[in-house]
Formats: C-alpha cells, structure tokens, sequence
C-alpha cells in the first residue's frame, strides 16, 4: 500500500492545467476525467485505488476533486462492476456531511446515515437485502450504541438498547487461521456489550470453533479478553458492528495489482513481522530493506526458507531469519490453466526504526519465478 496524494497532485496539476489526458502507456490509471468537470476514480473492494484494468478493481467512483487540497467536493456516486449505484454521498470539501446511502447490488437499500463535520450524527440504519431492517447504531453520544437489531427470520433480538446480540461478520483480509468468518456473541445493555462474549470462527461448512472470550463491564470496557488460538490475552476487543470501508477512500491509498496486495496478504506480512520484533532501546532513526528467497510446494507450504539481501544493522539479521521461518504459509502460484505449481518467491520487505525505537515492518513485495 502506499500513499498516493502527492503522485494525483501531480498527475491532475497535468490532467486539468493542461487539458490532456495523462500519457498512461506502461502506468497506472487510478483515475481519468469524465464528463461535467468530474472525474472517475477506480478502487477495489476496500476502497484502494487500484489500475482502471486491474482485475480487482469493483468499484468506479464519480465526484469533483479539489486538486490544491487533495481532497473530494460535492455530491458523489459509487459504482459497483454492473454499473449499478452502490454508494451516495456529499463532501464539502473533503468533510462528509450529510446523508449517505448504501445499497446492496440489487439497487435495495443497506444502510444510511447522517453526516455532520465528518462524522456520523444520530441512527445509523442497516437494512437486510429484502428491506427489512438489521440493525440501529446511534451514534448521539462519544460511544457507538447498538440501539436495536432483528436476526434473519426477522426476530428482534435487541430493543432500546437491551437484549441479545449474535452477528456474523467476514474477515476483510487474509489471516493465517483459515476461516472466512467469525461470529460475535453476547449480552448488550444500555447499547453496550455487557458480560460474557465469544468469538467463534466460521468455516464454509458452518463448522464452528471457539475462537476468543471477553468480559465487559457495566460501561461496555472490555476488562479481560483473551485468544484461544495465540493462548494469549489482549485488552482491544474485536469488531461486533459492521465494517465500512469507503472511509479508506479519503486517505487516497493505492495497491499494487497483485493477489498478494488485494487478499491483504502483504498487509499479514507486514503485522506479522512488526508483532514478532516489536522495538529496541538501542536502535533508533533507522530505514533498511531486506529481501528473502521461499521454496513453495503447490500447497503453499515453504520448503526451504534463506535469506537474501540481510540487514545493514547486522545485529538484527538472526531475528529476522528466526520470524521468516514463522511463517507457515504463502499463496501458491498459479499455472495458465489456474493450478497451483511448486515456485520460488523472492520476497522484499522494509523496515523502519523510529526515534522511540519501535519497529515498523512495510512496503512488503512478492516476486514469483514462475507467475508474472
């Protein structure tokens, strides 16, 4: 991932001074201009911007930009890959105000909410794809409220803020455990968790595991959480409220067109290595790159693991190849027919030392032998 807000300065400074399309032979296009001084950004599912033909992009943002500020103006529409409206809204140079609106790809709506200085003001309303309602999150007060909320056979599960709360939700990215969902549990009074709750991860077989427990207290604080898979505690709970990714849009982030980006499994990487090295009291005001090579089976699983281009603070180089060989799988690559082959990766990462000597592992890069 990487911030784009100087690179679209420059690229609109020519798109609109000049009156010309960018050259983009051999570059990306993140965005072109459209009809009505407007111009058309393209993202991928998470708001990232993405190339226009990049296979993940979905989704096509219509809306003035203010190039001296870097920032959206005025009314703006999403589209999804049908063309079909997805999102609607208004920016007053750059701060949302205002209603937005969400809609499921049948045109139907999925939620809306009202915007004041950029931030959500009263009841935000989720609606289930047939129109009945979901779920109301108020948003009045400093702390988020889960007003009410129906389950699938349309049941009200929760009124005025008090009963109980069972929600499935997706996991956005990649994550080393292999379920595509978990599914939040628990109490809610007054609008805020209360008690005993469990997260169970999901599989695509609706097999069940137990995956995390939390008590809260009469506040909605988690006091003691901890992780069954890690045998560990933790103290910031995890989502139980629906996620919503257009925010991610403002900050103007761009992704490679690689499935390592768009699965977020670079994004993996890069927490996983800044949680096993996490800062030093001797290193401080650093930038470094280092690069490693990865024997791959068609599973995905590593045979062999070296590294290839060491740090040039040596003394860090037996940790890093101690967190390299942590990690127990990589996407396997992919033959012109879509089957998955042995390979070797070249991975290529950076690492930055601030002046509190905290650890930040980025920029991470997969190079496949064998798969463009």
């Amino acid at each position: 991932m990487q911030r784009t807000g100087l690179f679209l300065l420059l690229l609109f400074t020519a798109l609109f001074t000049r009156g010309q399309q960018p050259d983009t032979t051999g570059t990306t296009t993140l965005f072109e201009k459209a009809p009505m001084g407007l111009v058309r950004f393209y993202f991928d599912d998470y708001y990232y911007l993405v190339d226009k033909d990049c296979a993940f992009k979905s989704i096509e943002r219509v809306s003035q930009f203010l190039v001296e500020k870097n920032v959206f103006h005025a009314d703006f529409r999403d589209f999804d890959r049908n063309g079909t409206v997805i999102l609607t809204g208004y920016h007053n140079q750059g701060v949302k105000e205002g209603l937005f609106k969400a809609y499921h790809p049948d045109g139907t709506l999925k939620w809306e909410v009202t915007f004041e200085q950029d931030r959500p003001i009263g009841d935000w309303k989720y609606y289930y794809p047939d129109g009945k309602p979901m779920l109301t999150l108020n948003y009045d007060d400093a702390t988020v409220k889960i007003m009410a909320f129906w389950d699938r056979r349309g049941r009200q599960r929760i009124k005025d803020g008090n009963g109980n709360y069972e929600f499935r939700m997706p996991f956005a990215f990649y994550n080393e455990y292999g379920y595509p969902f978990f599914e939040r549990k628990g109490r809610i009074r007054n609008g805020v968790p209360r008690g005993y709750w469990t997260t169970q991860m999901v599989d695509q077989n609706e097999k069940k595991i137990l995956f995390t427990e939390e008590i809260f207290d009469d506040s909605g604080v988690l006091t003691d959480g901890y992780n069954l898979f890690l045998d560990a505690n933790y103290r910031t709970p995890m989502a139980f409220i629906p996620m919503s990714y257009f925010y991610t849009a403002e900050r103007l982030l761009s992704k490679p067109c690689t499935f390592d980006d768009h699965s977020g499994f670079n994004t993996y990487l890069s927490e996983k290595f800044s949680a096993m090295l996490r800062s030093s009291q001797t290193l401080t005001n650093i930038e470094d790159k280092f690069s490693y090579e990865v024997s791959l089976d068609q599973e995905g699983t590593p045979t062999f693991v070296t590294l290839k281009d060491s740090l040039t603070t040596k003394k860090l180089n037996r940790y890093l190849e101690m967190v390299i060989n942590e990690i127990p799988f990589y996407f396997p690559s992919l033959d012109q027919e879509g089957n998955a082959i042995a390979d070797t990766l070249t991975v290529y990462g950076n690492l930055s030392i601030n002046d509190a000597g905290q650890f930040h592992f980025h920029s991470f890069r997969i190079v496949r032998e064998k798969q463009p």
